[in-house]
C-alpha cells in the first residue's frame, strides 16, 4: 500500500467526518459527529496537532487516524488518553497496528519531554465487542484497566423511583454562569478521586463544559448551600445523534457532588429534576456514561435512578519509561 503519513490538519475535517460515519455504520458505537462538531473538538487548546495526531490517507482519502492528548492526574501520573479509527474497508492490513505503534512511541516522547519526573501511561478506549483491537492492544503491551457503562433511559417518569428531598439549607437552581468560575473548582474538587481525572483550567472549562456548543443550560443544574456550589448536573445534546437517530437524547455528561455534601442524594434530586425537565424540552431519552469502579458508588445511583445498562467500552493502558 502506497499511503502517506502526516499530521491532520484542518482540510482533513470532512474526510474525518466521513471516515467515523463508516466506522459507525460497522462498529455501532451509537456516535455520530457532524464537521461542525468536529471542527468544535479540533479546537482543543492541549492538543498540538502538528505533533500530537496523525492522519493516514489513501491518494485524497483519509483512511485512519489517531489524536494524543496529554494531562496529570492528581494522583501524580502523567497520563495520555488517545483515540484512533481506521476506515472498515482498510482494516486488517497493518494500519491499526502500525496507529498503536505511532500512539506509543508518541507518548513516550512527551512523557520524557514533559514529566519524566512522573509515572507515564498511555491509554487507548475500546468497545465490548471489537475482539480485534482487544488482541492487538493485548500483543502491544496493554492491559486492561478500567471499565465504563454507557447507561439511557426514557424521560418518562418511572414509578418505581422515588422523588427525593433536598437536605433543609441547600436550594437546586437552574444553572446560572455567574456561578461558572466556582462551579468549575467545584468540579475540580468533586472529581479529585475519580480514576484518570485531572483538575480542568479556564481554557478548558469553556471549551468542554460550559462554553461548547452542545451544552445545555436549560437543563443543566446546581445544588448551592448559601452561595456555595455543593453538586453539579451539567448536560448536553448531540444533533449529529439525533439527525442519525431520529432520537432526541439528552446527555447528563457531567454530574458531581463535592465530598463534604456526599451521602445527601444530591445526584438523585437532580437526575429527578433534569429528567422531567428534560421530558418538557422534547427529550425523550436520557443518558449517561460511568466508570464501573466509580469510588462514589456513582453506578448504584444512576440504576436507582431507572438508568440501565446499553454499552460497555474499557481502557486499556500501557506503562511509559523514560529510558525506553
Amino acid at each position: 500500500m502506497n499511503l502517506l503519513w502526516r499530521p491532520v490538519v484542518d482540510g482533513d475535517i470532512p474526510g474525518w467526518a466521513a471516515l467515523l460515519a463508516a466506522a459507525e455504520r460497522v462498529d455501532q458505537a451509537g456516535e455520530h459527529y457532524s464537521e461542525a462538531d468536529l471542527r468544535e473538538e479540533w479546537a482543543d487548546p492541549d492538543v498540538d496537532p502538528e505533533r500530537d495526531s496523525i492522519a493516514v490517507l489513501d491518494g485524497s482519502t483519509l483512511v485512519a487516524y489517531a489524536i494524543l492528548d496529554k494531562r496529570v492526574t492528581p494522583e501524580g501520573r502523567y497520563r495520555l488518553p488517545s483515540q484512533s479509527v481506521v476506515h472498515p474497508d482498510w482494516r486488517g492490513r497493518g494500519i491499526g497496528r502500525r496507529l498503536v505503534q505511532w500512539i506509543t512511541e508518541r507518548a513516550g516522547e512527551l512523557h520524557r519531554e514533559n514529566r519524566p519526573d512522573l509515572p507515564g501511561e498511555v491509554s487507548i478506549s475500546c468497545g465490548e465487542h471489537n475482539s480485534a483491537l482487544r488482541a492487538l492492544l493485548a500483543s502491544a503491551g496493554f492491559v486492561p484497566q478500567r471499565w465504563f457503562f454507557e447507561l439511557k433511559r426514557s424521560t418518562d417518569p418511572d414509578p418505581g423511583v422515588a422523588d427525593q428531598p433536598l437536605p433543609e439549607g441547600l436550594r437546586l437552581v437552574p444553572y446560572d454562569a455567574r456561578h461558572d468560575e466556582a462551579l468549575r473548582l467545584a468540579h475540580n474538587e468533586a472529581f479529585r478521586d475519580h480514576w484518570g481525572s485531572t483538575e480542568v483550567d479556564r481554557d478548558g472549562w469553556k471549551h468542554w463544559y460550559t462554553g461548547d456548543s452542545w451544552f445545555r443550560p436549560a437543563v443543566s443544574y446546581l445544588v448551592l448551600d448559601g452561595e456555595e456550589v455543593a453538586g453539579y448536573l451539567l448536560s448536553k445534546e448531540f444533533e449529529a445523534d439525533a439527525a442519525a437517530t431520529g432520537v432526541r437524547e439528552v446527555w447528563y455528561a457531567t454530574i458531581g457532588v463535592r465530598r463534604r455534601w456526599r451521602g445527601n442524594r444530591l445526584a438523585t434530586v437532580m437526575l429527578l429534576r433534569a429528567l422531567a425537565d428534560s421530558r418538557d424540552a422534547g427529550f425523550t431519552r436520557a443518558a449517561l456514561s460511568v466508570d464501573a469502579d466509580n469510588p462514589t458508588g456513582a453506578l448504584g445511583i444512576y440504576q436507582r435512578c431507572g438508568f440501565r445498562l446499553d454499552k460497555k467500552r474499557s481502557v486499556h493502558a500501557r506503562v511509559l519509561s523514560v529510558t525506553e
